[in-house]
Parts: structure tokens; sequence; C-alpha cells
């Protein structure tokens, strides 16, 4: 509150306002709440933030991609090659569709 009071007695002396104490700590009381308020009053508090959300998006991609184990049919390679007497294949896995890594 000593913030609010100094504020609103510096206004008061450059506009030439004189006030007492009392008065200074009403007006002070009344600048702080309006402060406090000022969100609500324009909305700000009720409309999501958009950079907020995306925040939070990402941080449940990224706690979904930590917990991501390492794919069992490729061992993490994201490709399957497999050799014959007379052929080679080389293709992504079907386990992991090519990531290397599958939800656990």
């Amino acid at each position: 509150m000593d913030y609010w009071k100094e504020c609103i007695s510096e206004a008061f002396d450059d506009a030439g306002i004189t006030a007492t104490d009392e008065q200074i700590g009403i007006v002070a009381s009344w600048a702080q709440g309006a402060r406090e308020n000022y969100g609500m009053a324009h909305g700000h508090d009720c409309i999501p933030n958009p950079v907020r959300e995306e925040n939070e998006k990402l941080k449940r991609q990224l706690e979904k991609e930590r917990q991501k184990k390492t794919c069992p049919v490729c061992d993490g390679k994201g490709r399957i090659t497999t050799q014959g007497p007379h052929h080679s294949g080389n293709s992504g896995c079907w386990g992991c569709g090519g990531e290397g890594r599958v939800d656990p």
C-alpha cells in the first residue's frame, strides 16, 4: 500500500492538489483495487491467452514424447531391412511408422 500512497502523493503534488494523509490513503486504496481488477474488468482474465494455451499444448506433447520407448520391431532404427538369398528389402517399420519410438 505504501507504493500506491507514494504514487498518489506524487501525482497530487504534480497536479497542485493538496490532500490529507487519510485522503491520499483512500485514493491509493481505490487505485490499488482498480489495478487488481483491471484484467477482470476488461476481460483479460476471462479470455484464454493463446500463448498460454499453446505452451500447455506443447508441454503435453513433450511429456508424451518423453514417455515413448524404443520400438521393439526395428530396435529404434525406423526401418526394417530383410536380406534373402536372392533379394533384399528395406521398408519403413510397421511397428512405429518409421519413427523408431512407440507409445508405452
